[in-house]
């Protein structure tokens, strides 16, 4: 019995390397381009390490500004306020759901199903109405075409969160003289700091991977990365080291976020779930 678990075991640990190989193969793979030369990356058979690696591409990144940190730059801003406006709407919005049931059913399903909606059918229509409000190339122009898709999401995600924090200590802290607006903040919203992170995190990665609002609604002055990485694609050549460094850069922000937030994401993937 024992060789027999031993044997399982070891398969399983195969198979879940095999598994994170897979997953991880195109960010190694994109990380070994960054650091080859142009005669490396059409060598055949392929070359996994480069031979000397170089830091070209990076530098072109860093230090041309209109190649990669001005975009990195843009993407940030956009992203955070993004996700601040989010978490400010999304917080009351859930709350009015989770504890008066305004609507509960009905208004939170239809909140839920914006998020369902396809970007492609609402983007000649943003764009008409960004060019007559002059919010084309914008940083709120941008902000305001993303909060539509995730507010449906924040509020549905939080409603889960409020419902499971006991509604007795919420009481108690308005008996001892807080209003309800002093119980929230000082009371409910760091309990539910978990959730909040998990929204947030959810949230700023969205906007961070966005692709066709930002190649459609911008030119220059607010492109992100993402429509900046299309630019090295041309009909004659496609500039293989310098995307794979600005994807190996564009990852590090959001690796890092999701570091620094990872104790709350933990709890707030674990909790939450919405209660009927």
């Amino acid at each position: 019995m024992r060789r027999a678990a031993v044997v399982k075991d070891i398969f399983t640990y195969i198979a879940l390397g095999l598994a994170l190989f897979f997953a991880l193969f195109p960010i190694i793979w994109t990380v070994s381009m960054s650091f080859k030369t142009i005669a490396e990356y059409y060598t055949f058979p392929p070359v996994w390490i480069p031979r000397i690696p170089t830091l070209d591409n990076y530098k072109y990144m860093l230090f041309t500004w209109t190649s990669g940190l001005k975009y990195l730059i843009n993407s940030t801003i956009v992203a955070s306020l993004n996700t601040i406006l989010i978490l400010l709407i999304s917080i009351p919005a859930a709350y009015a759901i989770a504890r008066f049931r305004i609507g509960y059913k009905n208004l939170s399903f239809w909140i839920l199903s914006q998020r369902m909606l396809p970007p492609i059918a609402v983007v000649i229509p943003y764009f008409l109405l960004l060019r007559r409000l002059h919010l084309i190339d914008t940083y709120w122009g941008l902000v305001m075409v993303y909060l539509p898709f995730n507010i449906g999401f924040a509020v549905w995600l939080l409603i889960g969160f409020i419902q499971d924090f006991p509604q007795d200590i919420e009481e108690a802290a308005m008996v001892d003289g807080c209003s309800r607006l002093k119980a929230i903040v000082r009371v409910v919203l760091p309990i539910i700091a978990p959730g909040l992170a998990v929204c947030a995190i959810f949230c700023f990665i969205f906007c961070w991977n966005e692709f066709m609002f930002a190649l459609i609604l911008t030119r220059e002055s607010a492109k992100t990365v993402t429509a900046q990485l299309a630019a090295f694609q041309s009909p004659t050549k496609i500039m293989w080291g310098e995307i794979s460094a600005l994807v190996v850069l564009a990852i590090i922000p959001v690796f890092v976020l999701a570091l620094s937030v990872q104790r709350y994401l933990v709890r707030g993937l674990a909790m939450g779930a919405v209660k009927e």
